[in-house]
């Protein structure tokens, strides 16, 4: 059951334990609430109940910077990660362990299913859904990705990942992270060292999953994503609402997520859509054929706002203006 980090004036003490029970609400007013608050606000989830199992959760977590534990039961229901959510920018990984199995599922097909017991790890960052069995008991870490990133290798290519039950690190971590959770933290200096160290068991765990698919010969989640942003990209070059959340959206990645992918492949997202931009408008320049078309027409079509952006990266790209590269091409 993931929790996705709630604004700290949801919380009137960020570093206590906060305990929700759908009982403590009114019947009438229940749905109301989880749909308009429980779910999008603190959960970050759409949260859907099974038609045949009346929607209950008892829940304790706790929020400490850069990590969340959770601990609690459910009924059955379908908690989804939509793209209107995706906005709020968190691409936290979450692991969860439950008593009952549970499914894990994207919009592209792909799927994970958690058997009893066992530990499902995956990201808040891209569009999924779990479906969960009723009179679930669960146990919940969800650590920030900057935090794990710094210790996983290839931390973005382990899309989904399944561990048997009884997995010594993970035992460690969900025994730490109940012991924390039953604890006021007295500073926001210890939850950060708590976070810290919750996130370093997960490491611990994912490390030894990270090698074993790169040598599989699996294709690479982060290269596919990455090609995936780039052809969307292009297919919408000329547009001038074209953002990374924009590609995001389409993709159901998150608009950060997909500026992390353009880092990591050495440039920035911005920098790429201005590039090709930048040889789409030469290719017109140099083209005779529409050496009749106002220079100013073309940076419009080429997908920028105003002029003056268009010209300060044409002299930043190319070293001139728009006007003296077009005057040294014509014969």
């Amino acid at each position: 059951m993931p929790q996705a980090t709630a604004p700290a004036a949801a919380q009137a003490n960020v570093l206590a334990p906060v305990r929700f029970n759908t009982a403590d609400v009114p019947e009438a007013e229940r749905m109301a609430f989880v749909r308009e608050f429980y779910g999008p606000v603190l959960t970050g989830l759409d949260l859907a109940p099974a038609p045949d199992d009346p929607f209950r959760i008892s829940v304790s977590f706790l929020e400490l910077p850069g990590a969340w534990v959770a601990q609690g039961t459910a009924s059955a229901m379908v908690s989804t990660r939509t793209t209107a959510l995706l906005s709020d920018g968190i691409d936290d990984l979450t692991i969860c362990r439950a008593e009952r199995a549970y499914r894990v599922t994207t919009p592209d097909g792909r799927e994970m299913n958690v058997g009893a017991g066992e530990t499902g790890v995956w990201t808040l960052g891209q569009r999924s859904s779990s479906i969960i069995q009723p009179d679930t008991v669960f146990r919940s870490v969800q650590v920030s990705r900057p935090l794990l990133r710094a210790l996983v290798p290839n931390l973005d290519d382990l899309d989904m990942v399944r561990f048997a039950p009884g997995d010594p690190v993970l035992d460690l971590m969900f025994g730490y992270a109940e012991l924390v959770e039953r604890q006021h933290i007295g500073s926001e200096e210890a939850g950060r060292l708590v976070a810290g160290q919750l996130a370093e068991l997960a490491a611990l765990a994912l490390k030894r999953e990270a090698p074993r698919r790169e040598m599989s010969g699996r294709n690479s989640v982060r290269a596919a994503r990455l090609a995936a942003a780039k052809a969307a990209i292009h297919a919408a070059l000329h547009r001038p609402d074209l953002s990374a959340a924009t590609i995001g959206a389409q993709l159901g990645i998150s608009a950060r997520y997909v500026q992390v992918l353009f880092e990591e492949d050495g440039e920035t997202f911005s920098s790429h859509v201005a590039r090709l931009r930048m040889e789409w408008l030469r290719r017109m320049l140099d083209d005779p054929r529409h050496a009749h078309r106002r220079i100013s027409d073309l940076a419009f079509e080429a997908g920028f706002r105003d002029l003056s952006t268009f010209n300060r990266q044409f002299r930043r790209h190319f070293g001139e203006a728009p006007s003296a590269a077009r005057r040294r091409e014509v014969p």
